[in-house]
């Protein structure tokens, strides 16, 4: 007999976080490339900083919880 399905578990946060992760990449973007066109360097330069710093660590974090998200429902079903 099969198990019903639960809507709370891993994979379901996993792809609610890499959503908005998507979508603060996009804002970032969005800034980035208007603060060039603005001529704003400093806010440009904040960006980018923010960019290699937090975003690509927050990156390989969302890698390893996709991958347990992955192996756990592998496991449980």
């Amino acid at each position: 007999m099969r198990r019903p399905h639960h809507p709370d578990g891993l994979l379901p946060l996993t792809f609610k976080l890499v959503k908005y992760f998507l979508l603060a990449l996009a804002g970032f973007t969005i800034t980035y490339i208007a603060a060039i066109v603005l001529e704003m360097p400093l806010v440009a330069e904040a960006i980018a900083m923010f960019l290699e710093h937090v975003l690509a660590r927050s990156l390989v974090l969302l890698g390893c919880l996709w991958a347990i998200a992955v192996i756990s429902e592998s496991v449980r079903n």
